[in-house]
């Protein structure tokens, strides 16, 4: 297939390289964006995050039992024109996954404002947790 230009710009138009591969197509969407940048490795680094995530949420969803789990992926891509005409394109991406639910503790103030788990002017019953672990094997 021969060559063509534009007429008004004398730009070569090929529809295959000097290799007879194909060309890499303008984009016409932003998929096609996203996959022209870095040749394609940009998509699919972050194609593979998003498999990760989704495996992370499942499990997150089983161990904690909670309910709705939010994450959040934001794409970033920086374009700067270069005053020889061409574009650099920098593309990032970020994910924001959601927090693990732990458990809460209970807690007073002391009278000099620091913070105790007993409950003050109140007796105790017993004295700090201890470790009640045997100490020697139990023999049948």
């Amino acid at each position: 297939m021969p060559d063509t230009h534009d007429p008004e710009t004398g730009e070569i138009i090929e529809q295959v390289a000097a290799d007879g591969g194909q060309r890499y197509p303008a984009a016409h969407s932003l998929a096609d964006f996203i996959r022209m940048q870095e040749d394609g490795q940009f998509d699919a680094d972050v194609a593979f995050d998003l498999n990760e995530l989704a495996a992370d949420l499942e499990e997150l969803a089983e161990a904690s039992g909670q309910g709705k789990l939010k994450a959040t992926l934001n794409i970033k891509i920086e374009i700067a024109r270069d005053p020889a005409g061409f574009y650099v394109f920098a593309a990032s991406h970020t994910i924001k996954r959601p927090t693990e639910k732990r458990k809460q503790s209970v807690g007073w103030v002391t009278e000099d404002n620091k913070f105790t788990p007993n409950k003050p002017r109140q007796g105790n019953l017993f004295g700090t947790v201890r470790d009640v672990t045997p100490r020697r094997e139990v023999r049948n």
